[in-house]
């Protein structure tokens, strides 16, 4: 079966992805087909990805080994007024619209484009699934929540063409890193509102940012090529981008093997975790195989609407019966860190979290069995089976099916597996009949910007169509911590909240917090690996970049 799909990518896509490695191009896959590239419906790696090298936002955040900082990007400058509650920023005059295939210069990018974007995303009827995200904003949620019917009240507005105004609710430190998400990017209104949901074909799309669309075969491949009329272009090292479209991990490590893809790993197609070992450690990978810090983490979320999840112990002995060091000894085997939380340590500044004895749940099967046994449960005897959904994936199957054997060998417990599509997969698990919904499905969330309200707020609200769960405590800590400035008492409200989502209420069952994996070819001179989603490819170069 997997020669089958070895040759069937290879003759899918054409000998024109692969015959030869033309200049300054690199070749990516990418792990699911792309039906849109429009940045108010991007949530997934692959859009994500995508909408990093097409548009530009206000600001862009920076990596510089272990710290992070943000900088102007589409702005350049911005400053705090009304007790820190309104940002005005000053828009850069030498930003255009680049038309798609053509690349002609457009008109220049302004602030009625961004207050036009943000109105748009808002809106209820968008549907825009990073909407959330804009809840910082004067009257974002009640205008989404459809409490205010006038979506003009949200807390943006142009001053003039070149300087915008945000208005939030309340302050917030983290705001700048927000204007760096793609639900924050200005859109232009006028090619928007004349092709509607054509705007981003290949002819129609216009883009701001570092590359243009050359070439789009919705099922294999999409081209981009370096944008002349970007405000940096000349620091932009390469000359077009192929996005591969490849579904298989082993398929892609084989396009790599044969020289016909130039990076594999994480936000691309992740590398097969049972060849990690052997790639790791390889002489003929030496060179090549990359690790890198990596702010992400894999965890499940359990539907507490369907039984018998809907018993808080049966929960808290799930939880407990998983050994995650076990699983990133024997699965992930690449130096990944057992989760206790669903955040990151290193997000709520800490360092040793061997020293946090009252933070997080542990593997204690012993205690797990006993909270079964009071739940009427056994040794498992009259347990219904459970089910477990995720997305078709060689790496999530591995772990699945070691959660599995947990779940078997602590509890006696049976755990069904099934994998979807993409597509199919997110309309099964977020159906409003939680009772038919599966028991419990992956969740892998990467930072998208470096502070824990990302994970507490932005990654559990998206979340929260398929747990079903609601805790006022829970949301009262994360709200308070959003409005605090100061970032030790900030961590400390974090942390109660997280102990409520995994420990006291158990809604997450954390696995093990990711490394970067890359698999790069040798070719690539310079590869800034960042530790979030949307690698700032404007700033890789090939050796052959490199002026003799």
């Amino acid at each position: 079966m997997k020669n089958f799909f070895i040759f069937f990518y290879a003759f899918f896509l054409g000998q024109t992805c692969f015959a030869n490695i033309v200049q300054n191009n690199i070749r990516i896959p990418i792990d699911v087909p792309v039906k849109d590239l429009d940045p108010t419906f991007t949530y997934y790696e692959a859009s994500i990805e995508l909408s990093e090298q097409l548009f530009i936002g206000l600001t862009e955040v920076m990596f510089n080994d272990s710290e992070c900082h943000v900088v102007p990007d589409l702005s350049e400058k911005w400053t705090l007024h009304e007790k820190d509650t309104v940002y005005r920023f000053y828009l850069r005059k030498d930003v255009f619209w680049t038309k798609g295939i053509s690349g002609d210069k457009g008109r220049p990018v302004t602030a009625h484009d961004i207050v036009w974007a943000i109105r748009r995303n808002i809106n209820p009827e968008t549907d825009a699934p990073y909407a959330f995200t804009l809840y910082i904003l004067k009257n974002a949620e009640e205008i989404h929540s459809g409490k205010i019917k006038d979506i003009s009240k949200i807390g943006v507005k142009a001053l003039d063409d070149y300087i915008v105004e945000f208005s939030l609710k309340h302050p917030a430190s983290y705001f700048p890193y927000l204007l760096s998400l793609w639900i924050y990017r200005p859109l232009p209104a006028e090619t928007v509102s004349l092709h509607k949901d054509k705007w981003t074909e290949p002819q129609n799309i216009l883009t701001n940012g570092p590359f243009i669309v050359k070439e789009w075969q919705k099922q294999s491949k999409i081209i981009l090529k370096k944008n002349s009329h970007y405000y940096n272009s000349k620091n932009v090292l390469l000359s077009e981008i192929h996005f591969i479209i490849v579904q298989q991990s082993f398929a892609g490590l084989h396009l790599f093997n044969e020289n016909k893809l130039d990076i594999l790993g994480d936000g691309f197609l992740s590398i097969p975790y049972e060849n990690l070992p052997i790639i790791s450690k390889s002489e003929e990978y030496e060179g090549e195989f990359v690790s890198s810090q990596k702010i992400s983490g894999q965890s499940y979320i359990l539907n507490i609407k369907r039984p018998p999840l809907d018993n808080l112990q049966v929960r808290k002995a799930l939880s407990l019966s998983v050994n995650r060091q076990l699983l990133t000894d024997i699965i992930t085997q690449c130096n990944e860190t057992p989760a206790k939380s669903f955040t990151p340590p290193i997000l709520l500044d800490i360092s040793n979290i061997s020293e946090e004895h009252d933070f997080g749940i542990d593997f204690d099967p012993h205690q797990a069995k006993e909270l079964l046994k009071q739940s009427g449960y056994e040794d498992g005897k009259n347990f219904p089976e459970l089910f477990l959904m995720h997305p078709v994936s060689e790496n999530y199957l591995m772990i699945a099916k070691a959660i599995q054997t947990f779940f078997k060998f602590y509890l006696n417990i049976q755990l069904k597996i099934e994998e979807k599509d993409w597509e199919e997969y997110n309309e099964i698990i977020f159906q409003k009949d939680r009772k038919k919904a599966p028991h419990i499905t992956c969740f892998a969330w990467g930072a998208d910007y470096p502070d824990a309200y990302n994970w507490l707020n932005d990654a559990f609200i998206y979340s929260q169509g398929f747990t079903g769960w609601k805790n006022k405590t829970y949301d009262n800590l994360v709200e308070a911590a959003g409005k605090e400035l100061n970032r030790k008492q900030r961590n400390q409200l974090y942390k109660k909240a997280e102990n409520i989502l995994v420990k006291e209420e158990v809604v997450f069952i954390p696995l093990f917090f990711d490394v970067g994996k890359y698999l790069i070819k040798k070719s690539i001179k310079k590869s800034p690996i960042i530790p979030t989603y949307g690698q700032q490819l404007m700033r890789w170069q090939l050796k052959t970049n490199f002026k003799k």
